[in-house]
């Protein structure tokens, strides 16, 4: 009789501890810095949801460009090379999208993994009449940051520089189903955080 008294008090008492430690932990209230905290904890990374892992990398003309500098606008991040077929079918799609919505806040970025050198990338940029921004990544090194192990793929930023998605593989940029896709992130407010199931 006396154990089930002891056992009785004990599981009460830890009842009670239990209910203290709730009320006390619901009742804390946010501070300012406590947002501040949270809004810092985003990652950066390579997976849907987070905010896109920077770089830094050279364009056609020497010049080093900073993947943050496009923040404000979508960015379609394309991994490709010039030996790549797939990659050759889906260019020129990329260029009408490029003419299609430039002027809408739409930056397509095409990271070349070529290492045959500038001058290659270069002439082919002009014969297929490329109308984006091509930055050089020979080393692969950006490629292997963003866990790219099939060209051409392409990772789709918002406004903010989140990750709403990627594709791996030749598209037909100028596809209903695509063009439907480019005008939803386009519509999105900077501060949606929402992503995008058809991605």
């Amino acid at each position: 009789m006396k154990k089930r008294y002891f056992v009785l008090v004990r599981v009460v008492f830890i009842s009670l501890l239990m209910i203290g430690v709730i009320i006390l932990s619901c009742g804390k209230k946010d501070t300012p810095g406590d947002k501040t905290e949270e809004i810092k904890k985003t990652r950066e990374g390579i997976s849907e949801g987070e905010i896109a892992s920077d770089f830094t990398l050279k364009d056609l003309k020497g010049m080093e460009v900073n993947l943050k500098e496009f923040r404000g606008k979508v960015v379609l991040l394309n991994f490709w090379a010039t030996w790549c077929s797939p990659c050759r079918i889906e260019i020129p799609s990329m260029v009408e999208l490029n003419k299609k919505y430039k002027d809408r806040g739409l930056e397509i970025i095409g990271v070349n993994l070529d290492k045959l050198g500038k001058s290659e990338v270069e002439k082919f940029s002009l014969e297929h009449k490329i109308n984006f921004r091509v930055l050089l990544n020979p080393s692969g090194s950006v490629a292997s940051l963003y866990g790219v192990v099939v060209l051409p793929t392409t990772v789709f930023l918002d406004r903010d520089g989140k990750i709403k998605g990627r594709i791996s593989g030749a598209l037909d940029w100028t596809a209903e189903a695509n063009l439907n896709t480019i005008e939803t992130l386009l519509e999105l407010d900077v501060s949606s955080r929402d992503s995008l199931s058809q991605l």
